[in-house]
């Protein structure tokens, strides 16, 4: 009886461990995936950014273009 009665709460220890230790990789899990998704929304901000800049430095470059051309013709007739 008495080899029963430890082997019982042996295993209820490690049972206890285990609990512990899977409720602190489920927080760790958890938060992990809370940063995951902030560095998604900020990887998505970033693109929006960087694609609105683009269009404005393409729009930018072409009225410069079409000024130069508009020059160069002027000058010609």
């Amino acid at each position: 009886m008495a080899v029963t009665k430890a082997i019982g709460k042996k295993i209820g220890n490690i049972e206890g461990q285990l609990k512990k230790r899977v409720r602190s990789l489920e927080k760790d899990f958890t938060s992990l995936v809370r940063k995951l998704e902030k560095k998604e929304d900020e990887v998505m901000r970033l693109k929006e950014k960087m694609t609105s800049k683009f269009v404005k430095n393409v729009k930018k470059r072409a009225k410069k273009a079409k000024k130069k051309v508009t020059k160069r013709l002027s000058k010609i007739f």
